[in-house]
């Protein structure tokens, strides 16, 4: 396999994907996805003599980075820092053509993101009785391993440089989370079907959260229902998509009323939750609404310039909402300090989005493997600043500088 970890036997079968003893790799269905990075049956390859697990080069992040790096063919240099730095080749957009995975217009909201995060600094306290942190938690009613999560990623062909499917993208984001001990979301994109996301997520036995553009409100509720009868965790709307540089006249996108989002939310037995909230005054109507959570983001700074950073708006959204319903947030998350911080400001669930879309390029397992890179650092933070759970991380262990 791609990953270079899962290997099938023929004549043991896969019981986890109801292959019997015996069953030779052509007699494989074609809807078979590795149980380990989930990519398809055309990444199976055979084991020569020379080749076996315990002799193959052993892959780290860096490995996947540097591989990501040579797919994008020029569009991201995978910089071990992600800023939004104006001579970044994510930046070095031409007018009028897709952004990829760099900021809109200036890309002042991209660099307003990472410094707003970056002007908060861990109080390092450490004379105190030693616990091991306790970082589980529960989101939409499901538990996982630590407050992290996969953002809705799509637009391989307009973001990744055609360097993965749109299917493989899911796959990969979806599987690496849930491996993780997490749970992936998955976007759509003007170039692939509306609710692809949402049958890739059924086929991962539900466990995954499709996130929908602000359609047409008859074309969204018909997704909502498709979602619905796909058994997922819940359903998402990326309201800050309404400004996506994407999507065409043949598949508009809109600013939605109160009205309409509580319809939304009465549509469907599901947890619904609205992203793009950046202001308290927003946030108060997502609660009106009925919503199981509010998702504070910017699209990753690249839809609206010159626009606040997350980390700016957090805190006085958390002190207006708090206790009411969860609070989603992403920014520039890149590691387990960014995660204690991102919680410390007040959101339950950090969640990262372009460090994962840097290395699941190559599947599931490294999405995986950089997901517990960042629990790792979490938990040190953790011990560091003295929280023995997440509800110790409050504003009290950070303190704000400005440079």
């Amino acid at each position: 396999m791609n990953c270079k970890i899962f290997i099938y036997d023929e004549d043991v079968g896969e019981p986890r994907l109801n292959l019997l003893p015996g069953t030779k790799v052509e007699d494989i269905p074609d809807s078979y996805r590795c149980p380990v990075c989930g990519f398809p049956k055309s990444y199976l390859k055979p084991l020569d003599e020379t080749s076996t697990p315990e002799k193959d080069e052993i892959k780290d992040l860096n490995y996947y980075r540097n591989r990501s790096r040579e797919m994008l063919g020029g569009l991201c240099g995978v910089y071990p820092v992600c800023n939004g730095d104006p001579d970044h080749l994510c930046m070095g957009q031409k007018y009028g053509a897709p952004i990829g995975l760099g900021g809109a217009g200036q890309g002042k909201t991209f660099e307003a993101n990472y410094k707003a995060l970056q002007q908060y600094r861990l109080k390092m306290r450490v004379i105190k009785k030693h616990h091991d942190p306790e970082i589980s938690t529960k989101i939409f009613g499901k538990k996982i391993i630590a407050p992290i999560m996969g953002a809705p990623l799509s637009g391989a062909k307009l973001s990744l440089n055609d360097a993965i499917s749109e299917e493989d993208l899911y796959w990969a984001l979806l599987k690496g989370a849930q491996d993780f001990g997490s749970i992936g979301m998955v976007g759509n994109t003007s170039t692939s079907p509306d609710e692809l996301g949402a049958h890739i997520v059924g086929k991962n036995k539900g466990w995954g959260i499709p996130v929908f553009k602000p359609h047409p409100q008859k074309r969204l509720i018909e997704l909502f229902k498709i979602a619905e009868k796909l058994d997922v965790i819940a359903i998402g709307v990326d309201l800050d998509g309404s400004g996506s540089t994407y999507w065409t006249p043949e598949k508009n996108v809109y600013r939605k009323s109160e009205n309409e989002l509580q319809e939304l939310v009465d549509c469907t037995k599901k947890p619904v939750f609205f992203k793009g909230i950046m202001s308290p005054e927003d946030a108060v109507k997502v609660v009106d609404s009925g919503a199981s959570a509010c998702y504070v983001s910017n699209h990753g700074g690249r839809v609206l310039d010159s626009g606040q950073g997350v980390a700016d708006v957090l805190p006085d959204i958390a002190e207006e909402i708090s206790g009411k319903i969860p609070i989603l947030a992403d920014g520039t998350v890149r590691t387990g300090f960014d995660v204690l911080k991102v919680i410390a400001l007040g959101a339950d669930v950090a969640l990262i989005g372009r460090s994962l879309a840097h290395v699941l390029i190559s599947g599931g397992v490294a999405v995986q493997m950089y997901l517990d890179y960042v629990r790792d650092d979490l938990r040190r933070a953790m011990i560091l600043t003295g929280c023995n759970t997440l509800k110790d991380a409050t504003m009290n262990i950070l303190t704000k500088q400005n440079y």
